[in-house]
């Protein structure tokens, strides 16, 4: 005779239900800091260069509106001869642990997210009965992407701000002597800390949000929903059934997350130069500052430096995309992997 009463099932399955989603959150968590940390060790190179061409105006000398830089080739090779082959990786530590931090915090979320607000979305999208059910699955599918993705960059952007905005510091800090920040991160922290508080660690954060809920959401909900969309195509014209992305070569993921790297990377760009150009603002007495506030930046960037000013170093950017898209790729390579 069993020890457990009718009453007690339904807990039994609630704990069941809570273990399995603690392990799966845990397994997006570690797949995401896998991938991240990995695509951003590849590519510090190319993105130290797109941050020294980005922000040559902010390091400039006062009253020296010539640009220091003529081309990202430039930069790379003024940073070689200058400081070594090492050096294009300064900076990388805080940026793989913000990277790794973020890319799991993503995934994790956007997940929670999407679950969050799958009761949302049946009751709302609820479509005329004549349509099919999997043209209504796909829809919420779809939705659910973009807005997951979005919150959950956000979200990680609230939280992992400072690390992101050391990273901008360091990577700047050009030169093999004087530099300003020689022990690091801590320097960094101390310095800003000294001079704004916390504040000054969350120097561009407005514009940030809303430059990272932008890109979040065409990247990881424009890739999951370009996987939904392709996979719903193929099953209604070949023998593929479902949605399962092992239906989908390497190869094809590869190109989906590129494209959508590509896309959401150039869409986004202008805010990442003016929230990074409001970064290296922090510390500056009020009236060395250039700008005001995001509004002030947009202005005057485009006054000064017409549409050219805000895609400065877009080319490595693009080649950065690379990045982009290989986090996509090895967190779902990852996730295959991590089986708790």
């Amino acid at each position: 005779m069993s020890n457990s009463s009718p009453s007690s099932q339904p807990s039994i399955a609630y704990a069941k239900t809570n273990r399995e989603r603690i392990k799966s959150s845990i397994s997006d968590a570690v797949a995401g800091a896998s991938a991240g940390a990995l695509s951003k060790t590849a590519v510090a190179p190319i993105e130290r260069v797109k941050l020294l061409m980005q922000l040559q105006k902010s390091i400039t000398t006062s009253g020296n509106n010539k640009p220091k830089y003529s081309s990202a080739w430039n930069v790379a090779q003024t940073v070689y001869i200058e400081e070594g082959l090492l050096a294009f990786w300064r900076g990388n530590t805080p940026n793989v642990l913000r990277q790794a931090g973020a890319a799991a915090l993503n995934f994790m979320l956007m997940d929670w997210y999407k679950s969050a607000m799958r009761p949302i979305l049946q009751a709302t999208l609820a479509l005329p009965s004549k349509r099919a059910h999997e043209d209504r699955q796909k829809r919420r599918r779809i939705i659910s992407s973009f807005l997951s993705g979005g919150l959950a960059g956000g979200t990680t952007t609230t939280v992992l701000y400072p690390i992101e905005f050391m990273r901008t510091r360091l990577a700047l800090d050009v030169g093999s002597e004087n530099r300003k920040y020689p022990k690091g991160m801590r320097d960094v922290f101390l310095n800003i800390w000294k001079a704004d508080g916390i504040r000054g660690m969350y120097q561009g954060y407005g514009i940030a949000l809303g430059g990272v809920c932008l890109y979040r959401a065409l990247h990881l909900g424009g890739y999951d929903a370009c996987k939904t969309e392709l996979l719903h195509r193929r099953s209604k014209s070949s023998a593929y059934k479902g949605y399962s992305d092992q239906t989908l070569s390497m190869g094809e993921r590869f190109a989906v997350a590129q494209t959508v790297s590509i896309v959401a990377g150039t869409i986004c760009y202008p805010i990442d130069s003016v929230r990074r150009r409001l970064m290296m603002q922090a510390g500056l007495k009020s009236e060395e500052r250039l700008y005001k506030n995001s509004i002030h930046a947009f202005q005057r960037i485009f006054q000064e430096e017409g549409l050219r000013g805000f895609y400065l170093g877009i080319g490595p950017n693009l080649m950065r995309s690379f990045g982009g898209a290989l986090l996509l790729v090895c967190y779902d390579v990852f996730k295959g992997m991590v089986r708790l």
